[in-house]
């Protein structure tokens, strides 16, 4: 066959044309089910938070993003399999923000990733921790609380989990109050809300989930909230830094990562389809329904300075406390 016939060069080039255009299609991202990992068993906060983005990202990328749990060593199974995978968009993490940096100070041994094995794409939700008292403690409001604890030999006893959090409260609250507190450990949140319940301690710090319902029912007395600012989660609770505890603010957030060196184009689009679900106001009442606030990032890069900046912060408390993963 005569090759330079223009039927010929005219079908040479179509089929490169089709090539061309194959070969494009498979490189559009996404064009293939997404795995979200997160490091929680089903049905906690964490989860739901990854459910409730993943089905909103899944309508706005034309693919599925499939939640993946892989709870187990503290919740460091799932990361770990990110900071692993290709840098392809296919596999992420629902990422708190202790894998920034507190993850490999608490698991010196376990965790083998730190803030530099991921690529952080965009904060999706955070939420603080309410002092909530058993009624027949807190009858008499925050003052006469911390003047009980300060006539009480050990100060206040607070249930709690173990982990950042509730050592960096109990310090914190510690040193600018001046009253002496007690940690109570417990298996998880549930537990320890239940024990105050009970009245086998008198107080405790937990997630607005966990305590809110309880209050409501008159179970719980809510005296204060640890972030900086009032809530919708909480309205009429008031902030610990108004009680006279001034700049105190302690709380977490989670966010979506991939593993390092994502590419731009990728990172984009998995930020943006992550502002559009949390302009929703559906996804928005989901988070709230959760205890949860929704808390986009202004950009991907104003986030990646965010994480890192949360990320050593809370390390050097993890290091400076000498918390440890159990």
């Amino acid at each position: 066959m005569n090759s330079s016939h223009p039927w010929t060069r005219r079908a040479f080039g179509a089929g490169l044309l089709a090539l061309s255009c194959a070969a494009a299609a498979q490189g559009a991202y996404p064009n293939k089910p997404i795995r979200l990992m997160v490091g929680f068993a089903p049905g906690g906060g964490g989860d739901a938070v990854a459910r409730i983005m993943a089905e909103h990202l899944g309508r706005t990328l034309g693919q599925p993003v499939i939640v993946d749990n892989k709870p187990g060593a503290g919740t460091t199974l799932a990361p770990a399999a990110v900071a692993a995978a290709a840098p392809d968009g296919y596999t992420l993490a629902l990422a708190p923000d202790s894998v920034f940096g507190a993850d490999k100070a608490m698991w010196p041994a376990l965790v083998k990733y730190d803030g530099a094995s991921f690529t952080p794409v965009s904060k999706w939700a955070r939420t603080f921790f309410v002092l909530a008292v058993n009624p027949a403690v807190g009858a008499g409001g925050f003052e006469q609380l911390l003047a009980k604890a300060r006539a009480t030999e050990g100060g206040l006893f607070v249930a709690s989990t173990q982990g950042p959090y509730p050592a960096l409260i109990l310090e914190k609250f510690a040193r600018q109050s001046g009253v002496k507190l007690s940690q109570v450990p417990y298996k998880g949140g549930a537990p320890a809300v239940l024990a105050v319940v009970a009245g086998e301690v008198p107080a405790t710090f937990a997630v607005p989930s966990s305590v809110m319902p309880m209050v409501r029912d008159g179970k719980l007395q809510a005296l204060a909230i640890t972030a900086a600012q009032r809530s919708a989660l909480a309205p009429d609770v008031p902030t610990l830094s108004e009680l006279g505890l001034r700049g105190f603010d302690v709380g977490y957030w989670f966010a979506l990562a991939g593993p390092a060196h994502l590419p731009k184009d990728v990172l984009r689009k998995l930020f943006d389809a992550s502002a559009r679900a949390l302009a929703d106001p559906v996804v928005q009442a989901k988070l709230q329904q959760q205890g949860y606030e929704p808390a986009p990032s202004a950009s991907p890069e104003e986030f990646l300075q965010q994480a890192r900046q949360d990320g050593a912060a809370l390390q050097q408390v993890v290091e400076a406390l000498g918390i440890k993963g159990n």
